[in-house]
């Protein structure tokens, strides 16, 4: 039989797609006891593992989907949307998928004499439904996907049936969405607790980025996973996982801004180091550095901003002033210790680069950086009667005299006495992050300081590697990275029922231990804003 195209399906799709976010519109009241209920779309490296998993060997098909955009910096936030290109691209995968699976998945449908066409069609769709949609299938779901079955060994075999209830599946909504919505017998403007399988899917994609494994669908049919101890549990067994190590390391690289490293281009004249090897050479740094945060520390953001070593490959040794390299392994990536005046993941080149332009160095880029990413601060946009342009290169100056007088105006200089101490004192790097006490033979001035909201100088400081020192012991710091984490795990702002969440994050183990990540994401899914929703009013 012929492989049929599930348009019905796809308009499901297209139709959940209005149910992002906020479900139901903008609250009427202004109190709440808990977030509000959502759907949230899979992210396409969300949709490869849910497929992974559905079909027990590697998937990488939804990284031809159409590019996801960022909110508040991070890709898993839950406006998400579904465009008719991405229904088409859903549609055409699922196709692919349900060709490849009938055969991958043989032995879930292979009939003995003594059991029927329909028990064994029912088993397969039980079995495959409850992989695919992270919850057991319902009777009216197994009835209808069971005709399909049927439909699709009429003229065909048991594999023309499995093919079609597969490609039904990689295409149904439920198995696109997670649901955040509690029991069906819930009212509107009800606070409901999700249910268990909904407790396992934001548990699972939390810290995994990916669907539940047997082990938590196991308690999730067991109806344990209301209590926090046991989701704790839960958590911390994931955490020790590859999957879960790959999940922190994208917070991390989403977080501060790095996700674009590997299209970092630089002017060849001005920087003669720069080629595309080593754009390479400094995303092999990134994740390498972050990975060894995550498996030996924890993610300890302490750790993070002060350490005295990194992981780099010959060509990142050179350029960091012919460091020797240990433990080199087969991709030429050894550990160094790092010059005094490096310290941690912001002297690094990729993180000094990425903050530059082109052809210079930027204190605003980096001084923002410092601000919105590492200290939850907003800054406003420019007056639409500024030029935003930097200003050119001279070889009479220093970048810092240039931009100096570039936000001289007064119309900038309420926001530029915040951004400006921060960009300036990491002046002793160049925009290739190459370390420096020249410029265009003029002394560099590299002194800056943290300036408090109220305007006020708190801590002066000189050099990147001095900043990181002093971010590390930030209060301001170590209450924004809970807050980073919310958005990143939770695809959300904060809301006002997350007040008690983020004051425990804050202040329990994550503070006393190094300002772990692991220990803050603990504090998160022990919380009743990881299980409580409100439903909308109308």
């Amino acid at each position: 039989m012929p492989l049929r195209r599930f348009y019905l399906s796809s308009a499901l799709v297209l139709s959940a797609s209005a149910c992002t976010g906020n479900i139901g519109g903008q609250d009427e009241s202004p109190e709440s006891a808990a977030a509000p209920a959502r759907v949230r779309r899979l992210t396409r490296e969300e949709f490869n593992k849910s497929a992974t998993f559905v079909l027990g060997t590697p998937v990488d098909i939804a990284q031809g989907f159409a590019a996801e955009d960022t909110i508040l910096g991070f890709s898993t936030h839950e406006r998400l949307q579904v465009t008719s290109l991405l229904a088409d691209q859903i549609d055409t995968a699922a196709l692919t998928l349900a060709e490849e699976g009938k055969s991958q998945l043989s032995d879930f449908y292979t009939c003995p004499k003594t059991v029927t066409a329909d028990d064994c069609a029912k088993s397969f769709i039980q079995r495959v439904g409850q992989r695919a949609f992270r919850r057991p299938v319902t009777a009216e779901e197994e009835a209808d996907l069971l005709a399909l079955f049927n439909a699709g060994k009429q003229g065909g075999n048991m594999s023309t049936g499995a093919e079609l209830v597969l490609q039904a599946l990689f295409s149904s909504a439920s198995f696109l969405y997670r649901t955040e919505l509690g029991p069906d017998t819930a009212r509107k403007g009800q606070v409901v607790e999700l249910t268990a399988y909904e407790v396992a899917s934001e548990l699972s994609f939390m810290v995994t980025g990916g669907p539940p494994d047997a082990t938590l669908l196991a308690a999730a049919q067991a109806g344990t996973l209301s209590s926090p101890d046991e989701r704790e549990k839960h958590a911390r067994r994931l955490l020790q996982t590859p999957e879960a190590r790959l999940k922190l390391r994208q917070f991390f690289i989403e977080w501060l801004g790095i996700n674009g490293l590997n299209k970092v281009n630089k002017n060849n004249q001005v920087y003669p180091d720069y080629s595309v090897e080593f754009r390479d050479s400094m995303v092999r740094e990134r994740n390498a550095f972050i990975d060894s945060i995550v498996k030996d520390h924890a993610g300890s953001v302490e750790e993070l901003l002060t350490a005295n070593y990194s992981y780099v490959d010959e060509t990142l040794a050179n350029f960091y002033g012919g460091l020797d390299r240990t433990n080199v392994d087969d991709e030429g990536m050894g550990r160094v210790t790092l010059p005094p005046e490096r310290l941690g993941i912001i002297t690094q080149a990729g993180v000094m680069s990425t903050y530059a332009h082109f052809d210079s160095s930027s204190p605003i880029k980096r001084g923002k950086f410092v601000l919105t990413r590492l200290l939850c601060r907003t800054v406003p946009a420019p007056p639409a009667n500024v030029s935003t342009i930097p200003p050119a290169v001279s070889e009479n100056a220093t970048t810092r005299e240039l931009f100096a007088a570039h936000t001289s105006n007064p119309a900038c200089a309420s926001c530029h006495k915040t951004i400006d101490p921060m960009g300036f004192g990491m002046e002793d790097f160049d925009g290739l992050g190459q370390h420096r006490t020249e410029e265009n033979g003029r002394t560099v001035d590299a002194s800056g300081g943290i300036v408090a909201p109220d305007g006020t100088m708190t801590q002066p400081f000189t050099g990147g590697g001095q900043l990181g020192r002093y971010l590390a012991q930030s209060d301001e710091l170590a209450n924004c990275v809970p807050l980073q984490l919310v958005r990143y795990a939770m695809g959300r702002d904060e809301h006002a029922s997350d007040t008690q969440l983020l004051d425990a994050m804050r202040t329990g183990t994550y503070r006393q231990d190094h300002l772990k990540v692991t220990e803050a994401l603990v504090g998160l899914v022990r919380s009743a804003s990881f299980t409580q929703r409100r439903l909308p009013t109308r």
